[in-house]
């Protein structure tokens, strides 16, 4: 059994690049690989992009002063992220920090909002 959550994201980097940012920032803990983060911990554990639909592009961020690629277009997409349940178990608090922790934080985006 999975939880899911779904997004709109807004964002110059390429958007399947942005999602798989995200994914790895809700399970494992970050976008980067950890000591001890096995591909066992990472098959079991981890979020998975399940959909992914461009929406848009806009002429100017969302969020004054983001940080966005020179030269690349500003997309919008709605993204859905999937976890195990077995992640957040029957806590409120866990889920609330899985579906939106630390990803509001995330230099990527000049727009995140959980739909």
């Amino acid at each position: 059994m999975n939880i899911t959550a779904k997004y709109l994201i807004e964002t110059s980097y390429d958007l399947h690049q942005a999602a798989e940012i995200m994914a790895g920032e809700q399970s494992c803990g970050t976008f980067l690989r950890t000591p001890g983060e096995t591909d066992v911990l990472r098959a079991n554990h981890a979020a998975e992009v399940i959909a992914l639909e461009k929406i848009g592009e806009v002429e100017e961020p969302t969020l004054p002063g983001a940080r966005l690629s020179p030269g690349r277009p500003i997309s919008r997409g709605i993204v859905t992220l999937s976890w195990p349940l077995i992640n957040v178990g029957i806590n409120l608090s866990n889920l609330v920090s899985t579906i939106a922790g630390n990803l509001y934080e995330l230099a990527p985006f000049s727009g995140l909002k959980l739909l």
